[in-house]
C-alpha cells in the first residue's frame, strides 16, 4: 500500500465543490490514520471540509490548490452537510471535526506515539499539551512552540492556527520537521485550552477572603 496521501486522495470515491473528500465512517477514519502512522510513508496532511473551508477555498485558488493535496474529510454544521448532499446527492456516513476527531485518534492509537502541537500561540500550545497529555498518558506529547528548534521525528503533528495566515506560515516552519500526518486543526480545539486566570488585585482577593499572609 502506497501510505502517501496523494494516493489515498485520488482514490477517494466521492467529490464535494469539486474537492475530493475521504468518505468514510469514524473506525474506518481512525484506522487510516493510523494506517498513515504506522506506515511512515510519505507525509500526509488531513483536513475538514466544512463551510469556512469551502467559502475560502472558492475566492483563494492558492488555497484551493493547497486543499486539492490534503486529505479531506468531510466536516460543519448539519445545514452545511444538507447544502452538501444537495449538491451531491450521496450522504456520507460521519461528519468529523478537529475537536472530536483528534481525542479520538490519540485513544484510538493504542501503541505509543510522538506526537507535537503546533501553533504560534504558546499558552495555547502549551495547554493542549497539557490537556493531550492527561487525555492519553501513554503518547510522548511535545508542544512545538513558535521559534523552536524541533529536529526530532514525530508520528502525528497536530496544528493549532485559528487563521489561514497563521496555518501558512507553520507548515512552512513544519517543513524541516519528519512526520507521518499533520492533522489541520483551526481554531477548533478551543474547548480543550485552559481558561487563563484574569489578574486579581489585592484588594479584590482580600474581598474574596483569600489572604497574601
Amino acid at each position: 500500500m502506497n501510505a502517501s496521501g496523494e494516493f489515498l486522495i485520488t482514490a477517494s470515491p466521492r467529490t464535494s465543490f469539486g474537492l475530493p473528500i475521504c468518505d468514510l465512517g469514524w473506525n474506518a477514519a481512525l484506522g487510516l490514520a493510523e494506517g498513515l502512522i504506522s506506515l511512515h510513508g510519505n507525509r500526509t496532511t488531513l483536513a475538514f471540509l466544512d463551510a469556512r473551508t469551502t467559502f475560502r477555498q472558492a475566492v483563494d485558488p492558492a488555497y484551493r490548490a493547497q486543499l486539492s493535496g490534503r486529505l479531506l474529510l468531510p466536516g460543519g454544521s448539519r445545514a452545511f452537510g444538507l447544502l452538501m448532499n444537495g449538491m451531491q446527492p450521496k450522504t456520507g456516513p460521519a461528519r468529523f471535526s478537529a475537536r472530536g476527531f483528534v481525542p479520538a485518534l490519540l485513544t484510538f492509537l493504542e501503541k505509543p506515539c510522538r506526537i507535537g502541537i503546533a501553533g504560534e500561540d504558546c499558552l495555547r500550545v502549551g495547554s493542549l499539551r497539557d490537556h493531550f497529555a492527561r487525555h492519553s498518558p501513554w503518547h510522548d506529547v511535545v508542544a512545538i512552540a513558535p521559534g523552536q528548534e524541533a529536529p526530532e521525528v514525530f508520528d502525528l503533528v497536530i496544528v493549532d492556527a485559528p487563521t489561514l495566515a497563521e496555518e501558512r506560515r507553520i507548515e512552512r516552519r513544519l517543513a524541516s520537521i519528519r512526520t507521518a500526518l499533520v492533522v489541520m486543526a483551526r481554531a477548533d480545539l478551543s474547548d480543550f485550552v485552559e481558561k487563563r486566570p484574569h489578574a486579581v488585585s489585592k484588594t479584590g482577593a482580600q474581598a474574596a477572603g483569600l489572604s497574601f499572609a
